[in-house]
């Protein structure tokens, strides 16, 4: 089932609108003018302008579409796989993150949605784990931000500058 993109477009913009206010609810740490609520914001701030070009695309070009209807890609399975794979990931990292920490969860989420679609598991692995220390270290160390460690709290030291 596929919407018309006017009506994705309020659903963005609206979830959007309710990241940016929850992030002014995070309090940033005194000798600091941002904090864990800075980068929510802007995400926030995106979603809704991008949720705002979506109703204004939806409207000048698909007036004459209906609001739901069955796209030709459900019909092959590795393309379905490949969709469901993000909603699994997420649910997955939602689980995961707690015991395993960000560099665990992030390193297997990002290799395997690599692998799903297609990519060598080798270099899957170095790019999932190279991308997941670049996150860490700038969430850790430019925005203060910590994330959780999980099994590898022993040698979190290691990562933060």
């Amino acid at each position: 089932m596929k919407a018309h993109d006017s009506i994705v477009g309020l659903v963005v913009a609206i979830l959007g609108g309710a990241i940016a206010l929850y992030s002014q609810s995070l309090v940033p740490p005194r000798h600091l003018n941002y904090g864990p609520g800075f980068f929510p914001l802007l995400i926030g701030i995106g979603l809704v302008l991008v949720g705002g070009g979506l109703i204004v695309q939806g409207y000048v070009t698909g007036r004459d579409k209906p609001l739901f209807y069955r796209p030709r890609w459900l019909e092959n399975r590795q393309l379905v796989f490949r969709f469901w794979i993000i909603p699994i990931a997420i649910l997955f990292y939602w689980l995961a993150v707690t015991p395993l920490g960000f560099l665990a969860t992030a390193t297997i989420l990002l290799a395997m949605i690599q692998i799903a679609n297609g990519v060598r598991w080798k270099l899957a692995f170095a790019v999932a784990l190279i991308t997941a220390l670049v996150v860490n270290i700038l969430f850790a160390s430019i925005l203060h931000v910590p994330l959780s460690w999980g099994v590898l709290t022993p040698i979190s030291g290691l990562f933060i500058w």
